[in-house]
C-alpha cells in the first residue's frame, strides 16, 4: 500500500517520454517513475549489501595451507584413530 505523497516537476520532453512508457506499458506515470526509482536505487544497495556480506566471509575463512600437502602423511595419520 502506498502511503507517501510527493510532488515532481518534470520538463515537457521527459514528461512526454514518462506518458508514453507509462501507455506502452498499460500503467501510470507513477507507476513507471516508482519502478525506475526502485531498480535504480534498492538494486544499488542490495548489490552493496551481498558485497560488504562477500568481504565478511572471506575475512572469517581459514586460509590456504601455504606448504605442500602430503596426502599420504594425513591417511595414514587419519588411520590411527
Amino acid at each position: 500500500m502506498l502511503t507517501k505523497r510527493t510532488n515532481i516537476l518534470f520538463d515537457d520532453d521527459l514528461w512526454n517520454l514518462l506518458t508514453n512508457v507509462a501507455r506502452k506499458e498499460k500503467t501510470s506515470v507513477g507507476e513507471v517513475v516508482r519502478k525506475a526509482v526502485k531498480n535504480t536505487y534498492s538494486e544499488d544497495e542490495v548489490s552493496k549489501r551481498r558485497t560488504e556480506a562477500c568481504k565478511r566471509i572471506l575475512a572469517i575463512r581459514p586460509k590456504p595451507y601455504p606448504g605442500k600437502i602430503d596426502y599420504k602423511e594425513l591417511i595414514n595419520y587419519g588411520r590411527k584413530y
